[in-house]
């Protein structure tokens, strides 16, 4: 990253250049499928994780946040698409 880069960053103007690795929510699915939906997408490849969704109001865990690298999301999307 240069140093224009840096302050433009600083200054929430963000940066042109997308990092490839940056994890990104491709969807929010029920809790109870969610660990089998993310080793799913591990079997296929895809460097995906995940984490449980809590509501604020009730403190419980209520959905599940499926998370890949940005360079792999178009295809977990389309992946993910196929399981439903």
């Amino acid at each position: 990253m240069t140093v224009r880069e840096t302050v433009y960053r600083w200054l929430g103007r963000g940066s042109a250049i997308e990092d490839p690795e940056e994890p990104v929510e491709i969807a929010i699915i029920p809790l109870a499928i969610g660990p089998m939906t993310v080793e799913s997408l591990c079997e296929r490849g895809f460097h995906a994780s995940g984490a449980p969704t809590f509501n604020i109001i009730t403190d419980v865990a209520s959905d599940y946040r499926i998370l890949v690298p940005r360079k792999e999301s178009v295809a977990a999307t389309k992946c993910l698409d196929e399981f439903r």
